[in-house]
């Protein structure tokens, strides 16, 4: 018969033996000998680590499934916020403006009806012809010829060529061009040619000038075409 060992205290009672220490490999192999349906009797540190792990899978799902799915609508808001806000303040710049809008489209209309003045009509030409030549004459040139030459149809205008073959000096030349632009119509110089005249005998040389001008007046056929366009494009059963 064998005999323990039993250690005694003071009082003659047995001395309480001390607990295993538990280890780091001791907290491994409690998760190879788990028992899912007597879970009360898990060691503390396996249920500390299960439910950290539990938390953190909780966090993880909650916020894939509905916290990321809101921050997405959220930037979406925060960019349409910023667009509209952007949309509302030009509006609100034009709204302020519209006042001033429309007194630089009245005065573009008033600008361009005395642009349009100033294109001649076909009963006009001969008396443009005239200004011309008054201004060369005056200006000190001489004129050989002044050819009105086949008009050039635009879309809005009608372009007229004017070839125009003087003679004179630099000088009159200068105050020739200036006079033209001076002219009530619009008249433009689009070439021109100088020369030297080889006859000259004049201290001053005398030179020969080829211009090609051109003047505009208004094409009212096309603003009639439009008007019919415009009318053949209403509807049928519309009122005029």
């Amino acid at each position: 018969m064998s005999s323990k060992s039993v250690s005694l205290n003071k009082n003659g009672d047995t001395a309480p033996t001390k607990a295993a220490k538990y280890s780091f490999d001791d907290f491994q192999n409690s998760f190879k000998s788990l028992d899912p349906q007597n879970m009360g009797n898990w060691p503390l540190p396996v249920k500390i680590t299960v439910c950290v792990f539990a938390f953190l899978a909780v966090l993880a799902v909650a916020y894939f499934a509905l916290i990321n799915p809101l921050r997405t609508d959220i930037a979406s808001a925060e960019a349409q916020e910023s667009t509209l806000l952007s949309d509302y303040r030009e509006k609100d710049s034009k709204v302020r403006n519209l006042q001033q809008y429309q007194k630089q489209i009245e005065q573009m209309e008033s600008t361009f009806g005395q642009l349009l003045q100033q294109l001649p009509k076909v009963t006009e030409i001969p008396g443009l012809v005239e200004d011309i030549n008054y201004t060369g004459v005056g200006s000190g040139l001489h004129f050989d010829k002044i050819d009105v030459q086949k008009e050039v149809v635009k879309d809005f205008f009608i372009e007229l060529p004017i070839q125009i073959i003087g003679r004179g000096d630099y000088h009159s030349f200068g105050a020739f061009a200036s006079s033209l632009a001076a002219l009530p119509r619009i008249v433009t110089v689009d070439d021109f040619t100088i020369k030297p005249l080889a006859d000259s005998k004049s201290e001053i040389p005398v030179l020969s000038l080829t211009i090609n001008a051109k003047t505009y007046r208004y094409n009212d056929k096309a603003d009639k075409g439009a008007t019919k366009s415009g009318a053949a494009a209403k509807p049928a059963g519309s009122a005029s």
